[in-house]
């Protein structure tokens, strides 16, 4: 049996100039107290650990298969775990203007925010050694950057749901402040084991961070930011990574439930819940795969252009970044302005690459097959359509 969280009694201090207005507001609430999981045995049923097992075969399978590819899919599978993972959290903005927040800070509020989710999991995949406080903290503040949200580990109390005033009624109170660290070092001791199988340890780790909410804002993408980190760390994904979040916003009130249940004392459920996720996100990194080297396929036979020509190594740039100024192009292909505005004017009338529309922002283009495949797999919408197929 796995332990469920307790709580403890804390002290609530009022403010005297909102009890003449606000319902009545008590002196103390019940915050949770995680269990200490760092030496714990896990005890996985015969049947899930060959389910995991299985798993762990489909996600090496589709590792090795990107490794020998020409352009990147891990930088497109990046932006659909941003959007989804944004998306839980009913964070929403279209691919386009995502791509545009990288290059201009006038691009919509949310996609604002939902490129830092993207600019954290470069700064997660990116990292060395091992996970730890300062390591967390350094995804957390990238995700948080463009917003005034408190950066580092929280020193208020935070809740879930209820009342913005108070914790109480609140469906869910994290730790006491006081208790964010040695809760996040005990986490950490746990997820250096090397006696859990990866996808249960990502798992287990994963829900006992969100039972911490260890920052005041941010705490679900940054999680979920994590997951990719320790699968890297673990090499259960050694070239590529997936887009995990579309596997759990395809039945997020499940993955919700999952995290609930693991408050109780369960941990299958969310084990359960990742290893169903990741299965169907090698569908969907499949189906991503697949329709970019349609995409790029036909780019290339109406490419007449010599060998050698920028044009030739516009496509793969144009994956990593499916927004792009002439400048941008410029810099990245290593030519001069001139040549990049000749080489924009020729994608356009290749269908390569369309203006955008708002000219208050600058001169920006985009790819419009390439940002049309990612829209299906970041949609729940289109996530439906891929997993029925």
């Amino acid at each position: 049996m796995w332990p469920g969280i307790t709580y403890e009694t804390c002290r609530w201090e009022r403010d005297p100039d909102e009890l003449a207005f606000r319902r009545k507001i008590l002196s103390t609430y019940e915050a949770a107290v995680p269990a200490r999981i760092a030496a714990l045995p896990v005890e996985i049923p015969a049947s899930l650990s060959q389910r995991l097992a299985e798993v762990e075969v489909s996600l090496a399978r589709f590792d090795q298969a990107q490794a020998a590819r020409t352009w990147s899919l891990p930088a497109l599978l990046l932006r659909s775990e941003s959007s989804t993972s944004s998306q839980i959290e009913r964070l929403t903005s279209s691919v386009r203007n995502v791509a545009l927040a990288e290059l201009s800070d006038k691009a919509p509020a949310n996609a604002l925010l939902i490129a830092g989710n993207l600019a954290a999991m470069r700064e997660a995949l990116g990292q060395g050694g091992e996970l730890g406080i300062d390591s967390i903290c350094a995804i957390h503040d990238t995700l948080m950057g463009s917003t005034h949200e408190t950066m580092g580990l929280r020193e208020e109390q935070v809740w879930i749901g209820g009342s913005p005033y108070s914790p109480h009624g609140a469906s869910f109170v994290p730790p006491h402040a006081s208790r964010v660290r040695t809760c996040l070092d005990d986490l950490l001791s746990f997820g250096e084991r090397d006696d859990v199988p990866s996808i249960a340890k990502a798992s287990i780790f994963h829900a006992q961070f969100e039972t911490i909410h260890p920052f005041t804002d941010g705490n679900g993408r940054t999680g979920r930011t994590i997951l990719h980190r320790m699968l890297a760390a673990d090499e259960v994904l050694r070239h590529t990574m997936l887009p995990v979040s579309a596997g759990l916003l395809h039945d997020v009130d499940r993955y919700m439930h999952s995290l609930d249940a693991y408050h109780g004392g369960a941990v299958e459920p969310i084990i359960e819940c990742l290893a169903d996720a990741l299965e169907l996100s090698v569908v969907i990194g499949s189906r991503i795969a697949s329709d970019v080297d349609g995409v790029l396929a036909e780019w290339a036979s109406a490419n007449t252009d010599r060998a050698g020509s920028a044009s030739h190594r516009l496509p793969a740039l144009l994956v990593e970044q499916p927004v792009v100024s002439a400048s941008y192009v410029a810099s990245h292909l290593g030519i001069t302005d001139r040549a990049a505005r000749n080489l924009i004017e020729s994608a356009c009338e290749r269908g390569i690459l369309a203006k955008m529309g708002n000219a208050r922002r600058g001169a920006f283009y985009q790819a419009v097959d390439l940002i049309a495949v990612l829209e299906e797999a970041s949609s729940l919408e289109g996530i439906r359509r891929i997993a029925a197929r």
